[in-house]
């Protein structure tokens, strides 16, 4: 299934990602001032592959079932945390 450029944009925006852009458009996640993942999609307002959308979802650490419902708006950062945590990439304090 692809994904549009501005569906991977909203997740970047929901998570709370630092955007910045280049050759790419580049996402890191920071959580308490410490980077724990990055990922990018290209520039340009097309769709996104399936192929594409599977490295962005292994970057983000997600499941298919997670990566879907970031994207359906059902998990938000709190939410997104509590599944970094759980997969122990985000130490539980």
């Amino acid at each position: 299934m692809s994904l549009k450029s501005r569906d991977v944009d909203r997740v970047f925006n929901k998570l709370h990602m630092k955007v910045r852009d280049g050759k790419d458009r580049y996402a890191l996640f920071y959580h308490e001032g410490k980077l724990i993942l990055r990922t990018k999609r290209s520039l340009g307002d097309r769709k996104i592959n399936s192929k594409i959308r599977y490295l962005i979802r292994q970057q983000l650490k997600l499941s298919e079932t997670e990566f879907s419902n970031v994207v359906d708006c059902t998990v938000d950062r709190t939410g997104y945390i509590k599944i970094l945590k759980k997969k122990g990439l985000i130490p539980d304090v």
